[in-house]
């Protein structure tokens, strides 16, 4: 009963606000009721899933994707916007989050809005987006860049053993193919196969899906790769693209309406040689002026738009729905990940937060967005346990995005429901263990080492010495025990018998669609389904649940001064990945980890 008084209180306070607002932004659109109000949305870069808290917000450059889900739905819901401008540059989103970009503009699509993709050129997941939308611009000059996804590996087996560098590894699996590349020479037979598939399977998926776009056969949208680049007007005549045109023409453009294929840039009108054609001019459709269309930012539009007023429930609070970012390498704490692998999961950093949301009242499901390649082996068990314990109490959906593998998916089993994306990177379950030891580069240096041991098994911490073959069988039989309880997991999470199961692990990596038909996950979808099968499961209508961001990173200035040094530096990413592996291996004696990456393909 103390609560009531004070939320009448502040819910008159912000009414106040809001009738102010709605006045304000009543009287402007009242002035501007003759232009076509249209939005331009920046996709821009790789965007985070969640928005970052505390300091690490001020270093976010770009909203998140659950911060855009909300600008999207306000968009479609307001009745003064007649159309949304797609601006795609530096696009850098993986297949999968792309998969949860088109959905968002089938929903603005849906409702009554025009999207238009405007563009300088196409390289990748960016035509995959813009296929979705009603019209794609692309600059003259620009170019469409669409070769195809292909997977690139290099072996450096040779070169590590010509400066002296010893690897050894073993494997639960011949798919578990992590450290092949440091181990062999070229590819294996198993990793070459699962290769193959995992390329045939992802460029399907693309083919049939933007076809369906397109309105063009698979067979005539292939056909396209072999004559990249394409300029504009080739891929217009082609109908990949619609009429090339200046971002700065775009009013003009937009202002024509249906009359657009009509439309003529205005530099081609004003330098044409000698007077102008009166015949053709007067066939022509008249072109509006600039004030017919109002094109703003969304960022400023959605600033001065009131919105709908909701107040606070006087006694009742509205049920929610957590959300949870699981993205990056699994590791115990004090395992510090250089440059732009600093992303992590770390149990110290997220049992805390699942236990609270356990304990919360209010929180009736939890949605787990699991984009991880793996990582460590006893941090992914000690996460299952906190998961599987949270399942108990309410329901648990993991939404697999990017990759879910190893360590990732390990996680994974441990919830109610996996939904995946079609081009989801899940399964690999199996186990790597191993060490780098470094005689020769120490040899070529003329560095002298010394040593006392008790016993040879302890060189698995030695970065000069070798593992004799009796630590490697004993690492064969640990490795062996941990991929036996990973058999465990995911057989009584999935109700698979044990041998068909390990007929599908082994190592292996499948697409989203393939894990589908080997029952590894549930249903293939996005985020929205994720939230709609977690309000179903908590008994909660989707209209009356809040989305809650549980955030569970804690990040320090000089983290995110680095991470930021990085990110204007990408050439260090490289170097990033072998000093991220090394930290691992040199903090963790067992490792679950998926051998691709999103960065390992460079997309279609």
């Amino acid at each position: 009963m103390l609560r009531a008084p004070f939320v009448i209180v502040f819910n008159l306070l912000r009414l106040l606000r809001y009738l102010w607002r709605w006045l304000l932004f009543k009287l402007g659109r009242r002035l501007a009721r003759r232009r076509q109000l249209w939005v331009r949305l920046n996709m821009g870069s790789r965007r985070a899933f969640g928005p970052a808290q505390g300091l690490a917000a001020r270093f976010q450059r770009q909203e998140s994707y659950l911060q855009l889900r909300d600008d999207v739905d306000r968009l479609a819901s307001s009745p003064y916007v007649r159309g949304v401008v797609l601006v795609c540059d530096d696009f850098a989103e993986g297949a999968a989050r792309t998969a949860d970009l088109r959905e968002l503009v089938v929903r603005l699509r849906s409702a009554g809005k025009r999207v238009v993709v405007h563009t300088h050129s196409l390289t990748g997941n960016d035509f995959d987006l813009a296929s979705a939308s009603d019209e794609t611009l692309l600059t003259p000059g620009g170019r469409l860049y669409l070769f195809g996804r292909r997977f690139e590996e290099i072996f450096a087996a040779k070169l590590l053993e010509k400066v002296g560098v010893a690897a050894q590894f073993v494997h639960i699996g011949p798919f578990k193919t992590a450290a092949h590349r440091m181990i062999h020479a070229h590819g294996t037979t198993p990793q070459r196969l699962m290769m193959t598939q995992l390329l045939e399977g992802l460029e399907q998926e693309r083919l049939v899906r933007q076809s369906d776009a397109l309105q063009v056969t698979p067979a005539e949208l292939d056909a396209t790769v072999s004559k990249m680049p394409l300029d504009a007007r080739s891929a217009q005549a082609m109908g990949l693209v619609g009429p090339e045109l200046h971002r700065s023409q775009l009013k003009d453009y937009l202002a024509m309406g249906d009359h657009r294929h009509a439309f003529i840039p205005q530099p081609e009108l004003t330098r044409s040689a000698g007077p102008p054609d009166t015949a053709s001019s007067a066939d022509a459709p008249h072109t509006p002026a600039h004030h017919t269309v109002d094109l703003r930012s969304a960022e400023d539009w959605l600033a001065s738009d009131p919105g709908r007023f909701r107040p606070i429930p006087l006694f009742r609070r509205r049920a929610r729905v957590a959300v949870m970012d699981l993205s990056g390498m699994i590791v115990m704490s004090g395992t510090e990940l250089p440059g732009q692998s600093a992303a992590s999961v770390e149990p110290s950093e997220v049992l805390p937060v699942l236990h609270a949301l356990r304990r919360d009242p209010r929180v009736r499901a939890v949605v787990l967005h699991i984009n991880s390649p793996g990582g460590s082996a006893l941090a992914s068990e000690i996460l299952w346990e906190a998961i599987e314990r949270l399942r108990r109490e309410k329901p648990v959906i993991a939404y697999c995005s990017e990759v879910a593998a190893s360590g990732g998916y390990y996680m994974a089993v441990a919830c109610d429901r996996i939904l995946c994306q079609p081009e989801t990177l899940t399964g690999s379950i199996g186990v790597i263990a191993g060490k780098l030891a470094l005689p020769g580069v120490f040899d070529k240096l003329d560095l002298h080492v010394e040593h006392r041991e008790r016993d040879p098994v302890g060189r698995f911490q030695s970065l000069s010495t070798p593992l004799p073959e009796q630590a490697l069988g004993n690492l064969q039989e640990d490795a062996r025990a941990f991929y036996r309880m990973f058999l465990r997991r995911v057989g009584h999470a999935r109700q698979l018998p044990r041998r068909r199961l390990h007929r599908y692990a082994r190592g292996r990596v499948y697409t989203g669609r393939d894990a589908l038909a080997r029952g590894l996950c549930d249903e293939l979808g996005g985020f929205d389904r994720a939230f709609e099968l977690a309000c179903e499961l908590a008994e909660v209508p989707t209209a009356r649940a809040d989305l809650h961001f549980a955030s569970h990173r804690r990040v320090s200035l000089p983290a995110l001064l680095r991470r930021q040094v990085r990110t204007e530096l990408p050439a260090l990413s490289t170097l990033d990945t072998l000093r991220t592996a090394t930290a691992l291996l040199h903090q963790e004696q067992l490792l679950a980890i998926c051998p691709l990456r999103p960065a390992d393909t460079i997309p279609s």
